[in-house]
């Protein structure tokens, strides 16, 4: 699980180091790889291949209708990038993805549970300032279930 808020300088090619703690994706291995998309809301998204190929395969197009599929699939595809830590543990953030999410200088790395997101601080400050529900709001329903266990999931059988 990812998690923290970290902040780095982004060099003049656009590399930017990862945080030790979010190239973990467990306790047990440490990543090289990833794949670096573009996010939501102005970041970028980086997941390990593996939950990224599973997001991608939970994932129904079919719920976008026949332009939103066709669109989707250009848009979102096209801006999927392997990318590969070098030796010193920074990653290049491709040019277009760098000037979409508007990452100049320096990159904020937030863990996101099954990935990390990368915002340009200021940009990431106003979409937190402009979200309709505050953090107390959206926080509310996990920190009222803690100390409960989780109902169990209930499975209906068919009589033959």
């Amino acid at each position: 699980m990812y998690f923290g808020r970290f902040e780095h300088k982004v060099d003049a090619k656009g590399r930017v180091q990862v945080p030790i703690s979010l190239r973990r994706a467990d306790m047990d291995k440490i990543y090289d790889r990833f794949v670096l998309v573009r996010g939501i809301g102005g970041c970028l998204a980086l997941f390990t291949k593996e939950i990224f190929e599973g997001f991608v395969d939970a994932f129904d197009p079919e719920v976008l209708g026949d332009m939103g599929r066709v669109e989707f699939m250009r848009q979102f595809y096209s801006r999927i990038h392997d990318v590969e830590l070098d030796s010193q543990g920074r990653v290049l953030l491709p040019r277009l993805l760098r000037e979409e999410a508007g990452i100049t200088d320096s990159a904020l790395f937030l863990g996101a549970g099954k990935w990390v997101e990368i915002w340009d601080k200021n940009r990431y400050e106003e979409y937190t300032r402009s979200c309709e529900l505050s953090y107390d709001d959206i926080a509310r329903p996990f920190f009222g279930t803690l100390g409960r266990s989780k109902p169990e999931k209930r499975q209906d059988v068919l009589a033959e």
